[in-house]
């Protein structure tokens, strides 16, 4: 386990710890994407509780069936048992002798509810009838995310009310990254977010000293990289032939967002293409992004929507090298690839992290009490070719936020806030709305707009090292 697993897990620990250190009986549910670091808390809270682990794989039912079977039973110290029903399997460990708690981890357990479609009741049953009445405690990991959250955890799931606790655990924050390494400045560290995201398992590769165009270039470009093949090698683990959704994920990496856009780009048809993005979405890979103020299911907002990677190394690698033969092998080639064929391109690339990591930073303000109104709206907004990173407004949309994100080498300018005054007389909220602009910017800001932020209160100019704060 790498030490950045679980940092930052704080209260997830606590809530496990809590649920895993009683004697209450409890099923426990525990979902992400992968290489978030589920599997870490969870063994993290059981490395010294005696626990049957079984993690399953992408196979038909009666061999997943077999496995376990064969796991469990030299487990008990039975080799060779065969169970005929997973109920049968289950009733087997908790009936087994000894003291004490059993516990029982099946880690990506969708493999087998998804291809033994009645297992969820099973379990439900066998759950109430025997489980329930013993000291077990079952924890199951998935990182089917939509999966997890539309049919196992929505209110026809078989499973419905039973769960003692559900974990959702999203990638690690900006803020929770830089207090990692504190070694690097908020540039590099953006820099490192807008290729790396939040996923633990893959900042553990970086060596601080080296610098993080080192580190990226190392990593990312070399055909022997640690992270080189790692996009490719997920879906691999989930996809026979990925190669559909491989050209879903680069025509959106490419700057795709709309069904059309996407069907063109991938040249996928568009009759079949649902298929694929919600598989994609299933595993947290895409979302479909609306606009502040609306909404997937508020009236006229269909077309709003707008597809985006969620994952940050997936973005990094379709956008740079699914293009690019893997030749090579050398520092010196990768340190010379970054500079010719991402560095130029790279500002660009990474605004959305940048912007994402200023939405936190404004979330964290509010949370603080820093910003007084009650945000019930905030997120970004577009209408047409306008668009705002960061939006926010109360209820009744009175009291509003704008901000502008400038991940670039020049100054801000005024220019940047007249345009952000414009575009938000374009937002659909109250006639007497006030507003307070926010400019965040990598490179600071000119004299001109210093003067007009001091000139009025309604006006914050944020440097990017005010991130770390």
């Amino acid at each position: 386990m790498n030490r950045l697993e679980c940092f930052g897990r704080t209260e997830e620990l606590e809530a496990l710890e809590g649920v895993c250190g009683s004697r209450r009986t409890a099923m426990v549910i525990v979902y992400g994407r992968r290489r978030v670091g589920k599997t870490a808390l969870i063994q993290k809270v059981c490395e010294e509780r005696e626990t049957f682990w079984y993690t399953a794989k992408a196979w038909k039912d009666e061999f997943q069936l077999e496995l376990f079977s064969e796991a469990l039973s030299a487990r008990l110290g039975k080799s060779g048992v065969r169970y005929e029903s997973w109920t049968a399997a289950f009733k087997a460990y908790a009936a087994a002798p000894g003291e004490g708690r059993r516990i029982l981890v099946i880690d990506e357990f969708q493999h087998i509810a998804q291809k033994h479609l009645g297992f969820l009741s099973e379990l439900r049953v066998v759950w109430d009838d025997v489980l329930s009445q013993k000291n077990f405690l079952l924890i199951l990991l998935s990182s089917a995310v939509s999966y997890v959250e539309k049919d196992v955890l929505g209110d026809r799931s078989p499973l419905s009310g039973r769960a003692g606790i559900v974990l959702k655990v999203p990638p690690l924050s900006f803020q929770t990254v830089s207090d990692f390494a504190p070694e690097y400045a908020a540039d590099d560290l953006v820099r490192g977010y807008a290729a790396l995201g939040g996923i633990p398992y893959y900042w553990q590769f970086l060596d601080a000293r080296q610098s993080m165009e080192e580190n990226l270039a190392l990593n990312l470009l070399r055909a022997n990289g640690f992270l080189h093949d790692e996009p490719q090698s997920l879906l691999r683990q989930e996809f026979r032939d990925p190669s559909t959704y491989n050209a879903i994920l680069r025509s959106i990496a490419m700057g795709a967002s709309t069904r059309s856009e996407i069907a063109e780009q991938s040249h996928v048809d568009n009759r079949t293409l649902t298929k694929y993005l919600t598989v994609l979405g299933d595993m947290d890979l895409i979302e479909q992004e609306f606009p502040v103020f609306s909404g997937p299911n508020e009236p006229g907002s269909a077309s709003l929507g707008r597809y985006r990677l969620n994952d940050s190394l997936q973005k990094f690698w379709f956008r740079f090298l699914a293009d690019e033969p893997d030749l090579i092998r050398s520092q010196e080639e990768a340190q010379l690839k970054w500079k010719e064929k991402v560095e130029p391109y790279f500002a660009e690339f990474a605004h959305e992290a940048f912007a994402a990591a200023c939405r936190e930073y404004l979330f964290r303000w509010r949370l603080e009490g820093l910003i007084p109104e009650a945000l019930t709206h905030f997120g970004r907004w577009w209408s047409g070719d306008a668009e705002i990173d960061i939006v926010g407004a109360d209820k009744r949309r009175q009291h509003c936020i704008a901000a502008a994100c400038r991940y670039r080498r020049e100054a801000a300018d005024l220019k940047v806030l007249r345009s952000l005054q414009k575009k938000c007389a374009l937002l659909p909220v109250a006639d007497d709305a006030v507003f307070s602009y926010w400019i965040f910017s990598r490179s600071g800001f000119d004299e001109a707009l210093k003067n007009e932020a001091e000139a009025h209160l309604n006006i914050h100019l944020v440097p990017m090292k005010a991130l770390l704060d």
